[in-house]
């Protein structure tokens, strides 16, 4: 009898999960000449709208495409080191090289 108790009991419990925090999204960067920036020329913890993938490699655009990273996509920039920098896609974190960020126009 009380096992049927406990399982009972058990299925009773509500499981609270805390919602993420939305990042805000900013505008369009552009540089003071009123230029498009790429990634690497962004700040660390904003959110961007991604604009246009800027490359002639074809294996490097699919490789993006792949990860989720297409115009019209956020991304943020999670931290940026000398050779790479990480960011999340799709809820998905990768560290990128710092030539794939300057593909990356936002």
């Amino acid at each position: 009898m009380e096992a049927t108790m406990m399982k009972r009991s058990f299925f009773r419990k509500k499981h609270v999960v805390a919602e993420p925090e939305k990042a805000e999204i900013t505008k369009p960067a552009t540089s003071a000449t009123g230029e498009k920036k790429n990634l690497l020329e962004g700040e660390t913890g904003k959110t961007y709208i991604i604009k246009e993938i800027d490359t002639e490699d074809e294996e490097m655009n699919a490789f993006l495409f792949r990860l989720g990273c297409y115009s019209g996509e956020p991304i943020t920039m999670m931290s940026k080191k000398k050779k790479n920098c990480i960011v999340v896609i799709k809820d998905g974190r990768y560290s990128i090289d710092n030539m794939l960020a300057e593909a990356i126009i936002v």
